[in-house]
């Protein structure tokens, strides 16, 4: 491995190299062998985070969520009503969808969500993409097949619309 950091002409960093570990904890996202979680830090960041009061206290909330959004399934339509706070030429009204958005990110986030790397070697499972959309968003999972033939989510995305 040394060998071909070398010849790529890369450097790496003694104290941040880390070799034969079981998991490896970047950006917020634990890496492990077949599978992606979110780091317990990033959890306990958002679970803690307090009810947002302004606009730019619900773009840090959603910010923060942002790291995350792939491993939540419709992101976007779940996080709608808060988004909406952030505009700027709505008046600012935190209502019960508001205050349900926002426990249920906080909640899915405490989920035990893994996602599973992909694979696109010959052999792997086989890939599929499913779409979905409503009238405020639309939403995708990307999902290979595992050993067992059961389809596993690989990411997901969402987008709301304006």
């Amino acid at each position: 491995m040394l060998f071909r950091i070398d010849k790529a002409g890369l450097t790496i960093s003694g104290s941040k190299f880390a070799c034969c570990v079981p998991e490896l904890d970047i950006v917020g996202n634990v890496l492990s062998l077949g599978r992606r979680n979110i780091s317990k830090q990033k959890i306990k960041k958002i679970q803690n985070w307090p009810r947002p009061t302004t606009s730019k206290e619900v773009r840090g909330f959603l910010g923060l969520c942002a790291y995350v959004r792939m491993f939540i399934k419709d992101f976007a339509q779940v996080a709608a009503p808060l988004r909406r706070l952030t505009r700027e030429d709505l008046f600012w009204n935190w209502d019960e969808k508001c205050e349900e958005a926002f426990i249920k990110l906080r909640k899915i986030v405490g989920e035990e969500i893994a996602l599973k790397t992909s694979n696109y070697e010959k052999g792997s499972g086989k890939v599929k993409l499913a779409i979905d959309s409503s009238y405020i968003a639309a939403g995708a999972v990307l999902m290979q097949e595992d050993e067992k033939g059961q389809y596993r989510p690989v990411i997901y995305e969402s987008v709301t619309f304006s």
